[in-house]
């Protein structure tokens, strides 16, 4: 190395991620800065005692040490040749590693020796489990772990099996886990897992970034001249777009499927799943079999490719019998908790409704919550619908609170049902246990929002309220909101028979006061 290169290990450290001090690797530092949390007496645990333990020796040169533990020199050669000994030895003897973790132990626990020493001793040792547990925690954290290893490791905490967890721990720090790390590295560490399976490079996404980041006024031509370019981020952008219906101020659907599958084609696991999102619902093709069958295996890989919606829905097909999948309650369970895994808010919605539909009111409760608490707006409306009717247990101040934080929603994804409860149970006449004053003004506004976004309870609370209002101060002005209302009942899917009469009992009133005949619509005429 340069005396240049030199320096800027020395001065610019910042240049690596500390490997002592931090929750995000499982590393040589942060395993002694654990073990020194856990003990009793703190001032007498050194880590240069510790690598002592470590390697069998007498004496070892503190800066030494310290660059290990920091992380910015790669741990010698000639100590990970004494791992690889112990782990050849391992292999036909079990305790190898018996008189290291023993010692750690007695770090914690600040006493010279134990009465029993031996492997079962360590698995039943609480100190033992709590390293080994912290230890795991660091491990989900590590972009350099695998899966499997953290599967493996957890595997083994759960059958009690400390000691062989612990091993396993200890031989990744000193012959896996690579350092030093810069942070330019685990950037690109970072974008290669991601990337993995897919067919995007990783220019791909410094271009898409770049634009994102530095782009102005001029971004919608940009973003359309990089999609021509092939960039699978851009496309699937401008696909999304399109679905949502922000190009046009409404959804194009075959519009944005051929963006997406510009996208798809490349692995993107987001463009598979809004692939197969519309073949299933009918947003593209005609919904027949075959084009259910082509949702689905889109669906599927955007599944392997780690999509966490795309299980949710193919729990969704399951629990509903859709087109290839029969009815299977169980697959439909499997599939939404590994969604559930990453915190899904739809996927706990749906695991509550399977919950609901037997009758077990209480776990279908504590679905609904966990969805709610993620600011998931229909969840929110639920858990004040449980609140409010006293399901579980009757609680009007929570179930007030629920509703409005359903409000906070993107509209995208807003349940208007919040709307409705708040004007009708809150707003409309007042609510004196949580000091909330009658508000008619606020009641019809939400009312109406409801209206509008199609709850047709809304519309029958606002068709009350005009007819009566209208009786009240015979206001001609207010019976063309009469009508209006209830052409837009007349109009819901949900209008039917009953509703018939419904609104019909409501307009009589009219005709009973001033001989106001205003038709309604039967359902045959819709």
């Amino acid at each position: 190395s340069t005396f240049y290169d030199i320096l800027m290990v020395v001065i610019g450290v910042t240049n690596f991620i500390k490997l002592n001090e931090n929750d995000e690797h499982l590393s040589l530092g942060n395993l002694f800065r654990i073990i020194k949390e856990l003990s009793k007496n703190k001032s007498n645990v050194m880590q240069t005692e510790l690598f002592c333990i470590m390697f069998d020796l007498e004496d070892v040169n503190n800066t030494t040490v310290n660059n290990y533990c920091v992380g910015c020199r790669s741990i010698g050669d000639k100590y990970k040749q004494i791992f690889l000994t112990k782990k050849m030895k391992y292999k036909n003897d079990k305790t190898e590693f018996l008189s290291i973790i023993l010692s750690f132990l007695r770090m914690i626990e600040g006493v010279n020796s134990f009465v029993v020493d031996n492997i079962d001793f360590i698995n039943n040792d609480e100190n033992a489990k709590t390293l080994a547990k912290k230890l795991y925690n660091l491990a989900k954290n590590d972009k350099q772990v695998s899966d499997e290893f953290v599967d493996e490791l957890n595997d083994l905490i759960n059958i009690n099996d400390v000691y062989t967890c612990l091993v396993k721990e200890l031989l990744f720090i000193i012959l896996e886990k690579k350092q030093p790390i810069s942070e330019k590295e685990l950037k690109k560490h970072v974008f290669d897992v991601v990337l993995n399976d897919t067919s995007i490079s990783s220019l791909d996404l410094q271009d898409y970034l770049s634009l994102k980041l530095r782009e102005g006024i001029n971004y919608d031509y940009s973003l359309r001249n990089l999609s021509n370019l092939g960039n699978a981020y851009a496309n699937f952008e401008i696909g999304c777009n399109e679905y949502y219906g922000y190009v046009k101020g409404f959804p194009r659907y075959d519009v944005a499927f051929e963006y997406l599958k510009k996208a798809a084609l490349k692995n993107h696991p987001g463009a598979n799943y809004m692939i197969g999102n519309m073949y299933v619902k009918s947003l593209i093709g005609s919904g027949s079999n075959d084009e259910l069958e082509k949702g689905y295996e889109y669906l599927v890989k955007s599944y392997e490719l780690g999509n966490v919606a795309a299980s949710n829905l193919i729990g969704f097909m399951y629990l509903n019998s859709i087109y290839p999948l029969k009815k299977d309650i169980e697959e439909a369970r499997k599939y939404f908790n590994i969604a559930i895994n990453e915190d899904y808010a739809y996927a706990y919605n749906n695991m509550g409704k399977i919950f609901y539909d037997t009758g077990d009111k209480n776990e279908a409760f504590n679905y609904f919550i966990k969805a709610a608490n993620l600011g998931e707006s229909w969840a929110c409306n639920k858990v004040g619908e449980f609140y409010r009717q006293g399901i579980i247990v009757k609680d009007m101040k929570k179930a007030f609170e629920y509703y409005n934080k359903a409000l906070e929603s993107n509209y995208r994804t807003l349940c208007y049902y919040a709307y409705y409860n708040l004007a009708k149970y809150y707003y409309l006449n007042g609510y004196d246990d949580i000091v909330l004053v009658k508000d008619e003004e606020k009641a019809i506004d939400y009312f109406n929002i409801a209206s509008n976004n199609g709850i047709i309870e809304a519309s029958l609370e606002l068709l009350t309220y005009y007819v009566d209002k209208y009786i009240e101060c015979k206001d001609k002005k207010i019976i063309d909101n009469v009508i209006e209302i209830k052409n837009r009942i007349e109009s819901h899917s949900k209008y039917n028979d009953e509703m018939f009469f419904v609104i019909k009992d409501i307009l009589d009133k009219l005709y009973i006061d001033k001989c106001i005949d205003i038709k309604v619509v039967t359902i045959d005429q819709v």
